[in-house]
Parts: structure tokens; sequence; C-alpha cells
């Protein structure tokens, strides 16, 4: 099987590789040891080309030297590639690249004249020790879900989000400070293995600022713009919740912009929903914990059946406001607020920006004492 030194190329990488500033002409050379072929390759990973680019070719000499020429207009990703052996990603933020690498150990290659190179090398080789716990522990959950072993199962799935916030933390923060666009751009590649789309837009919209007027930086923006803007609910993310206004249990009208200045839950559910009626519990139990610090409910019914409605309000003691224009799926407001099923539900901040989606169970008591302190 053929070595691969970068640990996997994702194929979203091939879809995102970058080309910032403007270059030039660039050499890599070096010494390769232990090749099962003599031949080897330097190929671009152009933005949006489904398949590298060969740009140049070599032989290796008797000593396991080598030179290959090329010329980036901007900076980009690059590969060095040995027949049947493995690949080096390389970006070409110097002129005069050194590589050195012997095969019988090509995890630790190194890398001369290119410092977004060497940050890439380091960043793949901590990446890998760090992702395959995660790795670990998936499998560890699969296996003890086949077993229905309820307390160990619990443990492990502990341990999976644990794994699972270290490897995004990692990822968050080598992008954050990433002094490269390109190099950048290929750690956001990685971050889609893992990590919510919504908080790789954050992320984007971080690099968009950073490296102003990159054309690659902006291709991305874009990239993950275009997923976000499919998806309705992560659509609504960060952005002002769409105002609307309904009547309560007494006829009177209420409005969300009533409701600014407050943490507001926006809870949609209907009296004849199962999962609605068993969820109601949860936000109950929210809103008696933090009522007291600017936080409040409303409920927005997809009822047809008033009294159903009032009903199923006073059982599962819904105290806060409640409304419904009694138009089930054809009401205005849920084709403003773009779900498909219920429940669903959005978190508004003070300023009526939308800062969560969804929030179930746990997660809903998990989010309100983050931003709720």
């Amino acid at each position: 099987m053929k070595k691969i030194v970068l640990i996997c190329i994702p194929v979203i990488m091939l879809v995102i590789g970058c080309s910032p500033k403007k270059h030039g002409p660039f050499i890599v050379s070096g010494k390769i040891e232990h090749a099962v072929s003599e031949k080897l390759f330097l190929m671009e990973v152009p933005f949006g080309a489904q398949q590298p680019i060969l740009l140049d070719s070599a032989t290796l000499s008797k000593h396991g030297t080598f030179e290959l020429r090329a010329y980036g207009k901007e900076e980009g990703l690059y590969v060095v590639s040995i027949q049947n052996g493995p690949e080096v990603l390389i970006i070409n933020d110097g002129n005069n690249i050194k590589l050195r690498l012997d095969v019988n150990s090509y995890k630790t290659y190194s890398v001369e004249g290119s410092d977004a190179s060497k940050n890439l090398h380091t960043f793949l080789n901590t990446y890998d020790s760090t992702f395959s716990l995660l790795k670990d522990a998936f499998v560890m959950v699969d296996s003890l879900q086949k077993k229905d072993s309820s307390v160990e199962l619990e443990v492990a799935k502990a341990e999976k989000t644990k794994q699972m916030t270290a490897v995004n933390s990692f990822i968050k923060q080598n992008i954050q400070t990433a002094k490269s666009p390109t190099l950048a751009c290929y750690m956001t590649s990685i971050a889609f293995r893992t990590m919510e789309l919504n908080d790789i837009k954050v992320l984007t919209d971080e690099l968009n600022k950073k490296f102003k007027d990159n054309a690659s930086i902006e291709k991305l923006v874009k990239l993950v713009d275009t997923q976000v803007n499919a998806n309705p609910k992560l659509a609504l993310m960060n952005k002002p919740a769409p105002d609307f206004s309904v009547k309560d249990t007494a006829g009177n009208t209420i409005s969300l912009s009533s409701f600014k200045g407050k943490f507001v839950l926006v809870d949609f559910w209907a009296s004849w929903c199962k999962p609605c009626r068993e969820e109601n519990p949860n936000v109950v139990a929210a809103y008696n914990q933090f009522k007291d610090k600017n936080f409040t409910v409303l409920s927005v019914s997809l009822d047809s059946n008033k009294s159903a409605w009032k009903s199923a309000i006073d059982a599962d003691g819904l105290v806060w406001n409640n409304g419904s224009d009694f138009m089930q799926w054809e009401s205005p407001i849920a084709k403003k607020y773009k779900f498909e099923a219920i429940p669903f539900n959005v978190l508004i901040d003070p300023t009526g920006k939308i800062i969560a989606t969804e929030l179930t169970g746990d997660a809903l008591q998990k989010k309100l004492s983050e931003v709720l302190k």
C-alpha cells in the first residue's frame, strides 16, 4: 500500500487547495533515502481541481539527491510524490525549499526554507496522534452499544465527547494562529471531519478578516456559505431572528420583538406531537432554572385545535407566553424559520440574534449555562 506522509488527503482538500499571494519560481530539492523508485514528481493542488496538476518530475541521483522546479503565480499547496512511495505536502512560501526524507521513517521528514511547510508537518503529526484517540473512543462506544452495557457506555460516550472537544480545539487554535493563508485553508479542510459547519463558518469569517482581499480565502468563505445556506437551520445562525406576531391564549397579540433585551427560547411544538410533549419537561426545567437570569420562553404551537392546545399547555405546565395561529404547517411563522420537523427551537440573545438552534435535552441546559452565567 502506498504510504502517505500527510496522513490522508481529504477529498475536500482538493476542493479548497489555496493560492494566496503573488510568488514566482521556486525550487524543491534535497535528499531521499531508501526510496523504492527513483522517480518523483512535483504536483500542484489548485483551488477547485479534482486532481493535482503535474508540474515537474525528476530522477533521484545515486546518492538520493534531487531537484524539482516550478513557477507559482501565488503561494499554494503542492505535493512531492515518490513513485510507489510516500507523499509530502509543501507550501511555497519560500523560493528554495529543502526536503530530507527517509522512506523507512517517512513521518519524520524535515523541511527547510518554508516555515509554512514545517508548521504543516508539525500540525499533521500532532493531529494524527490526537485523532487516533478519538477513533479509539468511537470504536469503544460502538462496541458497548452492541453489548448494551449502559454504565460503561455512558463513560465511553463521555470520553468520546472529551476527545472530540480536544481534536476540535486543537484544529481551531492552529487555524486562528496560522500565518499562512494556504496552511489555514488546509487545516480548515481537516476541520470538516469533526467540526460542526456553523463553527467552521465562524472560523472562515475570521480568516476572511485576517487575510483581507485574499482570493482563495474568499473562495473558501463562499464554499462554506453555500453549504450553510443549503441548510435552513444553519442559515439562521448568528443572524437577526425573523420577527413575527401571534395571538396568545387570551387572544392578545405577542410580538417577538417585544422580548428584545432578554434571552428568549422560541420553542415550536404542537399538542399532537409526541416528541414535543416528551421534550416539554426539559423546557420547563430550563425555564425554572434560568427564569431569574434574563431568560424566558415563547412557545409557538402548530396546532389547529384551540381546545387541545390549551389543555396541553395546562397539562405540561407551560407557564410562559404561548401563541398559535392555528394554521399548522401553513403558518407564516413556520415558513420564516424554515424547519421541517418539531420540536424545533432557536435561542435568541438580547440583541435579537439567533445564537443556537435545536437545543433539546441536556444540550438546552448546557447552552443556557454557558450564556447565562
